[in-house]
């Protein structure tokens, strides 16, 4: 990856399809970028589908077998300007607060050194509870931009604030942070 590379890491929310509109909208721009995904996300879109979106290889496992490079989590880390959680389920929020590094995204996340940027994706009640807003708190104070969440109807058919952010928001604000680092 070359200067100013995004890494965009992806967790399991119904909101994923658009984090696939958001790896075409970088890449029709000619943003560099690799994806990382959880465990979980691969069960709703497969690495092979951000593979095609993105035009490179998805990292997804970090005790894969064979080829690749055994440090990849930590080359990618080092090669992004720009982190970004889209969608960053409660789940994927609270590990990053806690600091725990269990799969590719997370340890990414530790080992990367420039702009973070953080899109929440949940219900409306998962959204409001303390100990997500706590979390939010804390990636805030570390640093970490937040792009949304927006109101409206969410994938579970209720209406509230929880929603992903608009595509083009959250890409405007990818290529705000991309002017910082250049």
């Amino acid at each position: 990856m070359a200067r100013g590379a995004v890494l965009l890491a992806v967790s399991a929310s119904v909101a994923i399809h658009r984090a696939l509109d958001i790896a075409s909208e970088l890449r029709k721009r000619g943003t560099p970028l690799r994806v990382m995904m959880t465990r979980a996300a691969t069960k709703l879109i497969t690495p092979v589908q951000f593979q095609a979106v993105s035009g490179a290889p998805v990292f997804h496992d970090l005790f894969a077998p064979g080829g690749g490079d055994a440090y990849e989590h930590l080359t990618v880390a080092r090669e992004a300007s720009v982190f970004v959680a889209a969608p960053a389920t409660a789940d994927f929020i609270a590990r990053l607060a806690a600091g725990i590094a269990d799969d590719a995204p997370t340890t990414a996340a530790l080992a990367f050194r420039g702009q973070y940027i953080f899109c929440p994706a949940m219900n409306w009640r998962m959204w409001e509870h303390p100990f997500t807003q706590r979390n939010v708190g804390i990636l805030e104070a570390a640093g970490w931009r937040r792009v949304g969440p927006d109101s409206g109807e969410l994938g579970c058919g209720e209406e509230g604030t929880g929603r992903l952010a608009a595509v083009e928001k959250i890409v405007a604000g990818i290529q705000d942070a991309l002017m910082k680092v250049s």
